[in-house]
């Protein structure tokens, strides 16, 4: 069975490119995560960081990148499956590129309103809880799709593609797990100090945030330039 698809030169400047970005901006993303609230504890080089970071057209333009890295490997990857004549699996990631460009259209639209006063207040009327559903069922749908094409994937193909169809379930699962971990050590475990459980919040988060770039890395493990 295929172990790797075989690309374009070209093509393989795409991944390559678009895998380096990718990597690039998730780490910003991780550290614009941790550091979007300054406080006097933290140096001047990590407040002068986090007061670029709290505006919102940054953190659009850091998802934006992140978007269209993924949506090129994946159209890339597409591309595989279609010379493959593999119509359900191309069918699949075309299901995917859309339900993660439209959770990220989504979640570009501000949670937050100002009143007259000019203080600023989240919103929890229905349009929030509208988007949030959307959010929600879309990341549902999203998990089901992956299911179906990981299982494809594992079935059809080996090697790096094999390990890919793998991961597109086995780490939203593990992110959950570890989720599940921390909700109930910071709310059911007694004696716990609260530095202790800032501790399991930072390992949890550095373990969710391997676990998300891992089915991109063996995305671009499992397409090979030709020499």
């Amino acid at each position: 069975m295929l172990k790797k698809f075989s690309v374009s030169g070209k093509a393989g400047e795409v991944l390559n490119w678009s895998m380096g970005l990718f990597l690039a901006f998730s780490i910003i993303s991780l550290i614009d995560h941790w550091t979007s609230a300054p406080n006097d504890g933290q140096t001047a080089l990590t407040e002068l960081f986090a007061s670029v970071q709290k505006h919102s057209a940054i953190q659009i333009a850091e998802s934006a990148v992140l978007l269209l890295t993924k949506l090129a490997m994946l159209e890339i990857f597409r591309r595989c499956l279609s010379r493959s004549n593999h119509f359900l699996l191309q069918l699949s990631v075309i299901v995917v590129m859309l339900l993660t460009t439209l959770m990220t259209f989504v979640s570009f639209i501000p949670s937050v309103s100002v009143t007259p006063y000019g203080i600023t207040e989240l919103q929890t009327g229905g349009e929030q809880a509208f988007l949030t559903g959307i959010y929600g069922s879309c990341s549902v749908v999203l998990f089901f799709v992956n299911l179906f094409m990981g299982i494809g994937l594992i079935r059809k193909f080996a090697g790096m593609i094999r390990w890919y169809g793998l991961s597109l379930f086995l780490c939203p699962v593990l992110i959950s797990l570890l989720n599940m971990c921390y909700y109930y050590i910071y709310n059911y475990v007694g004696g716990v100090t609260m530095t202790a459980i800032i501790t399991y919040g930072t390992i949890i988060s550095l373990l969710s945030f391997a676990l998300n770039l891992l089915p991109f890395c063996l995305l671009r493990g499992s397409m090979v330039a030709d020499d």
